[in-house]
């Protein structure tokens, strides 16, 4: 976590950790203080009921000011390429 960022009024935070983030689709692991971009990617990453390293099961890093964000890859040629694929069905 950066600890040079102060985190907004909005932010949510975790007792235990102290950890921040934003977002109300969030999910925090209390195991393992790891944060998700999601429910799916939360679950992918407690797979077996406990904490799984979320580069094992699929997931990606991204960056954001209260430090690393779990989630889900974009999908093959982005979301735009997704877009078009539903154009074509």
């Amino acid at each position: 976590m950066d600890t040079e960022t102060q985190p907004p009024a909005n932010a949510i935070r975790h007792g235990a950790c102290k950890q921040w983030w934003t977002g109300a689709e969030r999910s925090h692991c209390g195991g393992c203080h790891r944060t998700f971009t999601s429910l799916t990617s939360f679950e992918k990453h407690r797979k077996g009921l406990r904490c799984n390293d979320p580069t094992t099961v699929g997931l990606v890093a991204r960056q954001k000011p209260y430090g690393e964000l779990w989630g889900l890859p974009a999908p093959d040629g982005g979301y735009a390429g997704l877009r078009s694929e539903e154009a074509d069905a």
